[in-house]
């Protein structure tokens, strides 16, 4: 999956095993998905809040570098992948 942010792929397959579990499907279908830009399967489980919040978050890489260098998510990254 190409991406403009600084994710390792460690990091990344981290982030789809927990989105996967959070959204209650296939973590490989998801990047499946995500990779074909087709979100609509997965969109339609969520809240019209969380699907306006994940939309926002798309359209603006300087939002998702900001997200993932919080030391939350960093911590978080680092637990998953067992560091």
């Amino acid at each position: 999956m190409g991406n403009n942010f600084n994710i390792s792929p460690d990091q990344m397959d981290s982030l789809m095993q927990m989105a996967s579990q959070k959204m209650g499907t296939d973590p490989q279908k998801l990047k499946e998905q995500m990779q074909s830009g087709n979100m609509d399967g997965l969109m339609q489980n969520l809240t019209p809040g969380q699907q306006a919040q994940i939309n926002n978050l798309m359209n603006n890489p300087a939002a998702i570098e900001k997200l993932i260098a919080s030391p939350k998510v960093q911590m978080l990254l680092k637990g998953l992948m067992g560091k």
